[in-house]
């Protein structure tokens, strides 16, 4: 018979234990800010400097320009912190809460008789823990095992605008194509890089060979930037600079290096004249028969 009690009494407490709360403790309430961004369509915008193609060297620079929806939000949440229930801790909290009823009742004695010396907060929060550890659906609050529980989320829209950005197409590769020949160029944080039809270094040179010059961004599909269309004119010109450069490279004197870089000055290309002047000057700065014969033909200009 006695088992049989207990047996019940087990299955009494049961159901309290599984119907177990969290012990709310306060609520925090928070107001912030956010942006979510959409993009509604993406162009680029290639500059060369100089803009009209006359000379053998240029700069390239790249812009990305987005058209962008910007829509921003008020967003108010509430959360609740709370002691999340753990059964098993009824098995000392519910007897601690009894032996704390006694207490309870003392101090609220005591408290009535210091006519309020005693305050109030002892007595009501021993009385919290009584009630609280005898209630076996409820834990005693903690704050080293708390938990946030979301209890709402308001987002309010505040703004909501198209904006036009506009930032440097950065480490990218593009490639340059003329006809079957191309040759890829990495972007440089400002978007740009320099494009040489003819160079000292051959290295550096990119040498058209037809009249459609493309500038393609690499990626999946490919798309083509810009494409500019060379002149036969200039490109004879070029043909004709490229001659005129190797014929001196034959054979290097100082008055053949003022000749070439008088023609090349005369045909538009000043920065390559220019180059090749001072390269080919420090490149023969011991050699005084050189130097010589180039002073005596600029004398003679």
């Amino acid at each position: 018979m006695r088992k049989k009690h207990l047996l019940m009494a087990a299955f009494g407490i049961l159901p309290l234990v599984l119907a177990g709360c969290a012990n709310h403790l306060r609520d925090i309430e928070n107001v912030s800010q956010e942006e979510e961004k959409k993009t509604l369509s993406v162009k680029y915008d290639l500059k060369l400097t100089p803009e009209t193609i006359r000379d053998a060297s240029y700069h390239v620079e790249i812009d990305k320009q987005e058209s962008m929806e910007v829509k921003k939000f008020q967003v108010n949440t509430v959360k609740a912190i709370v002691t999340p229930y753990q059964g098993w801790r009824e098995f000392y909290e519910v007897p601690a809460g009894i032996g704390l009823l006694p207490v309870s009742i003392g101090t609220h004695l005591v408290f009535i008789c210091t006519f309020g010396i005693m305050p109030y907060e002892v007595p009501r929060y021993i009385t919290n823990l009584s009630f609280t550890g005898m209630n076996p659906a409820l834990n005693w609050e903690n704050e080293e095992r708390t938990e946030e529980n979301l209890v709402s989320a308001e987002r309010k829209l505040l703004s909501d605008v198209t904006e036009n950005i506009k930032t440097p197409l950065a480490q990218q590769e593009i490639t340059v194509r003329s006809e079957k020949d191309n040759r890829k160029f990495t972007t440089d944080e400002f978007g740009g890089f320099d494009l040489n039809f003819l160079a000292m270094n051959e290295k550096d040179m990119f040498y058209p060979n037809a009249r459609k010059l493309s500038f393609v961004l690499e990626g999946t599909p490919e798309r083509e930037l810009r494409h500019v269309i060379l002149t036969r004119d200039f490109l004879s010109r070029l043909a004709k600079a490229q001659t005129r450069i190797n014929a001196y490279r034959q054979n290097p004197s100082g008055k053949d290096l003022f000749d070439t870089v008088i023609y090349l000055e005369q045909n538009g290309f000043e920065q390559l004249a220019y180059s090749l002047e001072e390269s080919e000057l420090k490149r023969t700065a011991n050699d005084s028969k050189f130097q010589a014969d180039f002073k005596a033909a600029t004398a003679q200009q």
